[in-house]
């Protein structure tokens, strides 16, 4: 069994198996908390636009420490910064049910968000510099399915704790402490990185905007999605339930199709498959806002929808991992964490306004009019090039 794994994923394929499990249970405790703390928020009747200006204080903290993250990535160590970053969300999902007020919870919010960037950023980090030409598609798409596969259960949970009380909180804090313990238990190979070269942010996203534009849109669509979806259904008469087996039917199509995706990024074209990822993903919220009566249009659309979606991320990272080196590779992976936190800072905003102002409906006008734009830039750098 050992074999075939070490043949398939190569030599240092027992990292890859922590760093997957890791990936698995954080996407769990991600796709717990986003809706959870949404949905406490709309049950406590604050309006969508009060919801968003919450969710944006994660982004908003990646934004400001961006070029933090890196540096500490270089002077503690990949694994390490992983397990600090885990240790301390610990201690702030506590603080939820003590401090109730909004305030409160944005600078929960906040510090959460920086924690959480820095786990990301050395977990990328970590992925692309193992990774080469010949298996990085492969590396980025089962890294990616294992975090979708537990941003899938994630409302599943919800379903089991239910919102009220500390029980969901509870749970949350397990899984991040779930998720340290194979770093710290398990030898694994910490890869040494070579010595930090800066990458100017402008210059990075003007050099690669079908990359780091492909991030920005990830970003609202994953937030827009998690935080408002649930609400967009539950003011469209369908009950919370539903509407959460319906996020899960999303998750489980963008699970079901990333071995498709890193099958075709290790052999096809990389922008021609990132078209037709963002035109799907532009056409399915469409299709499902006309057929909300009809339970099995909206399920295909949803998981199509998915599916496009999380392929949109993987094929940017595996982009970004083919243009940059191992030294630059934390600073453009802290960029592309910035650029798609930037989209889950817009996407609440705007959205949450939105459909203060015009309905529910706001929600799928924000997510098709944002994916639109992105479809018409990446076809044109795909006809430029």
């Amino acid at each position: 069994m050992s074999t075939s794994i070490q043949s398939f994923l190569g030599n240092q394929y027992k990292t890859y198996l922590v760093l997957f499990l890791c990936a698995l249970i954080i996407g769990i405790k991600l796709g717990t908390l986003i809706p959870l703390l949404s949905l406490i928020l709309e049950s406590r009747g604050y309006s969508n636009t009060q919801i968003g200006l919450n969710v944006v204080a994660q982004p908003l903290a990646v934004i400001l420490f961006v070029r933090i993250t890196p540096l500490i990535i270089h002077k503690i160590g990949l694994a390490r910064s992983i397990v600090i970053a885990q240790i301390f969300t610990i201690l702030l999902y506590f603080t939820f049910p003590i401090f109730e007020s909004l305030t409160a919870w944005f600078f929960i919010r906040f510090l959460i968000g920086f924690a959480g960037a820095l786990a990301w950023n050395a977990f990328d980090t970590w992925m692309l510099s193992m990774a080469d030409d010949s298996n990085r598609g492969k590396i980025v798409t089962i890294y990616n399915t294992v975090f979708v596969i537990g941003f899938a259960i994630g409302p599943m949970v919800i379903s089991l704790t239910g919102i009220e009380g500390w029980l969901p909180f509870i749970v949350i804090s397990s899984l991040s402490f779930l998720a340290v313990i194979p770093l710290i238990t398990i030898n694994v190979e910490d890869p040494v990185l070579p010595e930090k070269k800066s990458l100017p942010v402008f210059a990075a996203i003007i050099a690669a905007p079908t990359i780091f534009g492909a991030a920005l849109l990830c970003g609202l669509d994953d937030v827009m999605f998690v935080s408002f979806f649930p609400i967009f259904m539950i003011k469209n008469n369908f009950s919370q339930d539903l509407a959460l087996q319906y996020v899960t039917i999303t998750l489980v199509g963008g699970v079901m199709w990333q071995p498709i995706i890193g099958v075709l990024l290790d052999k096809l074209n990389k922008r021609l498959l990132m078209n037709v990822a963002v035109l799907i993903t532009f056409i399915c919220p469409i299709i499902f806002a006309f057929f909300l009566d009809n339970y099995y249009v909206m399920a295909v659309s949803c998981f199509m929808w998915g599916g496009a979606a999380s392929g949109i991320f993987a094929i940017s990272l595996t982009m970004l991992g083919e243009r940059y080196n191992a030294s630059q590779v934390a600073g453009a992976t802290a960029i592309l964490v910035m650029i798609f936190e930037c989209g889950s800072l817009i996407g609440p905003l705007i959205g949450g306004r939105v459909m203060d102002i015009i309905g529910p409906m706001g929600f799928i006008y924000t997510i098709t009019t944002f994916t639109f734009i992105f479809l018409l830039i990446s076809i044109y750098r795909t006809i430029k090039r």
